[in-house]
């Protein structure tokens, strides 16, 4: 893969950030370049320099075991963490990944400019919680920017649901003192056969190098907890090893499940009027109710009481709807016994007793799955053994 020199163009009050990109290989119908853009107002955030550029573009690069060819300077700080991030995925994940190795770059210390911190920002409970801590932290950590980008959950045929999530959470930012910054990308065109949970981190901390003329340290807010790490794109064990000198990454929150996030903010007027949880039918706020995302954030809510305080979710007639709530990993897991608890020590047996049988079937398929895996040479060998029998 070769990455040619960024450029940056300016038109109808947007600035676009650019960079052709070249394949070693065809195969995959890619867009022969990446961009961003962002309100011409924020220009002076923008970098124009090619370390964002490698960094989103990295894990197509590691799944199709391809080097990273550039030209001109490159942060040497970020070419070691650089390297240490995509052996760790490929640890991870040695099938599907690979180490990538940077070529053709000058290895550079860069010259640190001033600069505030920013967020990433969807309207998730993860997000929200990062500008919730906001307040209590260190005058230099406070954000002041949130990176709300177009082409990652919201798709960028969806212009009119960004443009009205973005319309709603602009002044819900700004009474907080923080600035919603508008990004626009084709990055996930790039990784369209390459799972989105590996991807996505890779992609969001590039994003945000793009703006690290302005932005000194860039909060990624966590997924999961320390305790149920798992293989996953954003990770406290990696999301730091894509800082420069300019732009420190910084994995926010992993300390709290979903469950504990959402115990804090319950009463708080931001997430209640404009929480946005749903991936599968994503719409500004009118969350679907029924899919994974939104069943288990509703489950939560209903144990803690609140669920009918956030307009953002349908009504629920019966705890029922929460019978067969998907729970695959760990985390899940872990925030329904913390809502067993609290539905519990509220009085709300049936819905206690519906999520016990959630975690029970949850625990079934687990097993089977399991045991399948555990199986598999055996069922293997005795059908080799049958068809060369036969």
């Amino acid at each position: 893969m070769r990455i040619h020199a960024p450029e940056l163009t300016a038109k109808d009050g947007f600035v676009t950030l650019s960079a052709h990109v070249s394949l070693e290989r065809d195969g995959g119908n890619f867009p022969d370049e990446l961009w961003f853009t962002v309100p011409q107002r924020y220009e002076h955030l923008c970098s124009r320099a090619v370390e964002p550029f490698v960094v989103a573009l990295s894990s197509l690069a590691s799944a199709r075991n391809e080097e990273i060819h550039i030209d001109g300077p490159f942060s040497d700080r970020l070419s070691l963490g650089f390297d240490e991030y995509w052996k760790v995925v490929h640890a991870w994940l040695p099938n599907e990944f690979h180490p990538v190795r940077l070529t053709g770059g000058r290895l550079t210390p860069e010259t640190i400019s001033p600069g505030h911190p920013a967020a990433a920002f969807s309207g998730g409970v993860d997000s929200f919680f990062t500008q919730f801590l906001n307040k209590d932290r260190p005058a230099g950590f406070r954000t002041k920017y949130a990176m709300f980008v177009h082409g990652f959950d919201i798709p960028l045929k969806d212009a009119d649901i960004y443009e009205a999530a973005a319309a709603r959470y602009e002044p819900l930012l700004a009474e907080m003192g923080v600035e919603l910054v508008r990004v626009t990308t084709n990055a996930r065109a790039f990784v369209r056969s390459i799972p989105w949970e590996i991807s996505h981190g890779s992609i969001l901390s590039g994003t945000a190098l793009i703006l690290s003329s302005g932005v000194n340290r860039f909060f990624v807010p966590s997924s999961l907890r320390y305790l149920s790490l798992r293989p996953w794109g954003s990770s406290p064990l990696i999301d730091n090893l894509l800082s420069t000198d300019q732009t420190q990454i910084i994995h926010d929150g992993a300390l709290n499940s979903r469950f504990d996030k959402l115990s804090a903010m319950k009463d708080w007027a931001p997430l209640r009027e404009a929480a946005r949880i749903c991936y599968e039918r994503p719409s500004a706020f009118h969350n679907c109710g029924v899919c994974a995302s939104c069943r288990g954030t509703m489950m939560m809510l209903a144990s803690l009481g609140v669920l009918d305080k956030f307009p953002t979710f349908p009504k629920v007639r019966s705890p029922h709807h929460y019978f067969r709530v998907p729970l695959d990993n760990p985390h899940d897991l872990h925030c329904a016994s913390q809502a067993i608890a609290a539905a519990e020590e509220r009085g709300a047996t049936s819905l206690a007793w519906v999520l016990r049988a959630a975690v029970l079937e949850s625990n079934l398929k687990r097993s089977v799955r399991e045991l399948r895996l555990r199986t598999r040479p055996f069922r293997r060998f005795y059908r080799r053994r049958d068809l060369a029998t036969a």
